[in-house]
């Protein structure tokens, strides 16, 4: 079905921060980051229905009238279209997951395609699925919440923050270049300032090369929200603070420089915008004493990479090239972690019996060296583990997911299963530790 749209903000100008930050990612990864999914559809929906969806979607968000346009060896510049028609597939009898793996497997053209692609699929006759797949250039996770409830909600009040060509004036503005110079600073003196992660060379090099992990544990979320209790600070740092400890204890790095994914939504304009904005931040964590005393110092740090976390993308890896140019590639090194849950709403993910890791996929094709995205709610949280076995074994990088949640229960003692009991894994080898050889697709 051919879709019309129109909507308001066409124009042309350079990429924001934050889509050239993940244009910069897709290219280096060779692949399109895609976000979106497959779902069920209430009885009684019809093709019609589903075609106003995505009308809806065209007309409202600009960055899903965006194209790009290369004119030179820089990065591209962006064309926001006040106007177009995208098709809906309409697939009859046919699987909805092999459909939403067909749109992920194909890279998008961001100079001749719209950045998303839909289709409803109907069974027997009826419309039973739709599949909505879009490239992350469109947005990331907490616009991606954000566009959801509104989308739900059909909402047509005008849409709120800053669009992405309105934040790249803003970025090129006095106040955006100190901004991105404070941030190069930050980032500059702390990789200059930190000891030699001395990492030791991966003790298990796999082929294929970048294993996929998950661990499902109802220990982690409240064992957490005790030890921070106990601490006196907020719930947020102290995932970041169990990762560097139980990372410390793997590898024997002590003073962990991890990047933390910063929604940046607290900054002006931000806060509805349903275009990519989320970027890194270096939080530099020194593991030495107990866990309060790391729990303070990434509380610390954690504020101060948030508050750098907005950039010129360009600019810093210029910044990191010249400190790996004088210190070596090691300071280079990419530790990565996403707690989604703090850039939208706490999701619900399966609740295991006992805690729980599975390996799910294994590939050859370029992936971060270690990068742990976060989903949860209260109740359980899932992390997904992205790992180089070239900078570290699997079975390390599993054990050091175990360590995390050990170090979150002892910091909390009063928690059931901070001495052994069942909801706690014990080591290696237990029941708990599942292998699958399944292959699923990932996205970041």
């Amino acid at each position: 079905m051919r879709v019309t749209f129109e909507g308001g903000g066409a124009g042309t100008g350079p990429l924001s921060w934050g889509q050239l930050d993940i244009w910069l990612k897709m290219t280096t990864l060779g692949h399109s980051l895609a976000l979106g999914g497959t779902r069920p559809l209430p009885p009684g929906t019809s093709p019609e229905d589903v075609a106003g969806e995505l009308r809806y979607l065209m007309s409202r968000y600009e960055s899903m009238r965006t194209r790009l346009v290369f004119d030179g060896d820089g990065p591209p510049h962006q064309v926001v279209h006040g106007a177009g028609s995208i098709d809906l597939e309409v697939l009859d009898d046919v699987d909805p997951a092999e459909v939403e793996a067909r749109y992920r497997a194909v890279p998008f053209d961001h100079v001749r395609e719209w950045p998303v692609r839909m289709a409803v699929v109907r069974t027997a006759g009826v419309c039973s699925h739709a599949v909505l797949i879009m490239s992350h250039l469109v947005m990331d996770g907490a616009g991606a919440v954000r566009m959801m409830a509104e989308t739900d909600a059909r909402t047509d009040a005008p849409v709120e923050g800053h669009s992405a060509l309105e934040q790249a004036r803003r970025q090129a503005s006095p106040a955006g270049v100190r901004q991105n110079a404070a941030s190069l600073r930050h980032w500059d003196t702390h990789l200059r300032a930190i000891p030699d992660p001395g990492l030791a060379p991966s003790r298990d090099v796999r082929t294929p090369r970048h294993w996929t992990g998950v661990l499902r544990s109802t220990l982690l979320p409240s064992a957490l929200r005790a030890a921070a209790l106990r601490a006196g600070v907020e719930p947020a740092p102290a995932l970041p603070a169990a990762f560097a400890i139980a990372f410390a204890q793997v590898t024997g790095v002590t003073v962990v420089p991890l990047r933390l994914i910063s929604s940046n939504r607290y900054r002006s304009g931000l806060a509805g915008v349903v275009a990519p904005v989320s970027q890194m931040g270096l939080c530099v964590i020194d593991t030495a004493g107990d866990f309060t005393d790391v729990l303070h110092r990434t509380r610390r740090a954690a504020l101060a990479a948030y508050k750098h976390a907005y950039f010129n993308r360009f600019d810093l890896d210029a910044v990191i090239a010249a400190v790996v140019a004088d210190r070596g590639p090691q300071f280079a090194l990419d530790l990565s972690l996403n707690d989604r849950r703090l850039g939208g709403e706490l999701q619900d993910v399966p609740r295991p019996e006992r805690s729980e890791f599975t390996w799910i996929d294994r590939s050859d094709e370029p992936s971060s060296a270690l990068f742990l995205s976060v989903d949860g709610s209260d109740e359980a949280v899932e992390i997904t583990m992205y790992v180089d076995s070239h900078l570290l074994a699997p079975d390390d990088a599993e054990a050091m997911l175990w360590a995390m949640e050990s170090i979150a229960v002892a910091a909390a003692p009063e928690l059931p299963g901070s001495s052994g009991s069942p909801g706690s894994p014990g080591s290696p080898g237990s029941s708990a530790y599942v292998e699958e050889s399944v292959v699923v697709p990932t996205s970041s």
